[in-house]
């Protein structure tokens, strides 16, 4: 078996309301769908989530690093050796890890395929079904305006809250507080910064009003403030999650030898794909720590990824699949019954709607 023909779709999904978070608003997703056919007329399925202020990509560098490099690369061959693969790709590209995350999720889906088997249970998993129960995610806004979403998120069905915030951190103390009141006692209530306070300082001042209602913090500082994450651990009685500083297993093993967080947040468009989330999960692992699987806000096949991904690793506690949520909808046959995912096999378990993914799509190139 061998690769011979890769598509790349680029395709916009819309938002349901746009999502706002301490690094930019989004409007819309702007997305990159992959196609990896072999030769016994397998096909599998790989999403690349740009984000600039993340990874530095966008929606077009990501296809034209497919286009003009990493398809090219992976044409004639074997589509099972995907570790073999991953090496070369990233010998030749040093970066893009969407692009690369877009390719690897579909020699996932060929190698389960192949095999006739869901990617959870190649990876180790042993589920009866593959499911995630997703939070709620709020973007910034007013207090008030965010307590509102909330309430309406408990009506709906969820039983865990993402708030985000990163801006002023008496209005974002402001923001949690009001959320507390209008929830329920049990509800989970978790914020992400997004690098918004930037440093150690910021961070406590923001921490020390809503710190007792919160089951973690995520990325409080800019990235490369490490040190201020140390810092953190010996000044908030709350868990801290670092997203954004923690890309790789090379990465994580940093943060582990500096004593930088408690938590990961694992990503597939940030570590390129499901090889290299496994390696930096191994050293979380190895370190007794638990991870989350975390959302570019990637659509369908991105998130079928996710649920595979956390089915198959105990330590994995916590998710942020949110995305077939948020938008107004997919072009997979994905199953969601809000807040619950579903994805089964064989490979990912999903299956292309090719008139959805016609509608949305803006671009389209076929290397063979």
């Amino acid at each position: 078996m061998q690769i011979e023909r890769v598509t790349i779709h680029q395709y916009e999904i819309p938002l349901e309301e746009p999502f706002v978070t301490a690094l930019k608003p989004i409007p819309e997703l702007e997305r990159v769908l992959v196609e990896v056919e072999t030769d016994d007329g397998i096909v599998g399925l790989g999403e690349g989530a740009p984000a600039y202020e993340v990874t530095g990509e966008t929606q077009g560098s990501t296809a034209a690093v497919l286009q003009d490099v990493l398809a090219p690369l992976v044409l004639e061959s074997n589509p099972i050796a995907i570790e073999r693969l991953v090496s070369e790709m990233q010998a030749l590209v040093d970066g893009s890890p969407a692009a690369h995350a877009a390719i690897e999720i579909a020699l996932q889906d060929i190698r389960g395929k192949h095999a006739g088997m869901p990617v959870y249970k190649l990876l180790g998993g042993d589920a009866e079904s593959p499911f995630l129960d997703a939070p709620k995610v709020l973007s910034i806004k007013a207090p008030d305006e965010m307590a509102a979403d909330a309430e309406a998120a408990v009506e709906e069905g969820y039983n865990q809250i993402k708030i985000k915030v990163g801006g002023d951190p008496r209005t974002d103390i402001e923001r949690v507080l009001t959320i507390d009141e209008r929830v329920p006692d049990d509800m989970s209530l978790k914020a992400d910064a997004n690098q918004g306070w930037t440093d150690a300082k910021t961070a406590v001042s923001a921490l020390s009003g809503m710190a007792d209602r919160l089951d973690v913090i995520e990325q409080p500082v800019a990235k490369e403030n490490v040190d201020d994450l140390v810092a953190l651990r010996d000044r908030v009685d709350i868990p801290v999650m670092p997203d954004e500083s923690v890309e790789t297993a090379s990465d994580a093993l940093d943060l582990i030898k500096r004593g930088a967080g408690d938590i990961f947040n694992i990503k597939l468009m940030k570590t390129g794909g499901i090889t290299e989330a496994i390696r930096l999960n191994a050293v979380a692992e190895a370190d007794t720590r638990p991870v989350q699987i975390g959302s570019m806000v990637e659509g369908h096949v991105g998130t079928a990824a996710g649920v595979h991904f956390a089915a198959a690793f105990e330590n994995v506690v916590w998710n942020e699949m949110v995305g077939p949520f948020m938008t107004t909808s997919g072009i997979t046959n994905l199953r969601t019954d809000l807040p619950r995912i579903h994805a089964d096999g064989p490979g990912l378990g999903v299956d292309l709607d090719r008139d959805r993914l016609a509608d949305l799509r803006s671009n389209r190139e076929v290397i063979e």
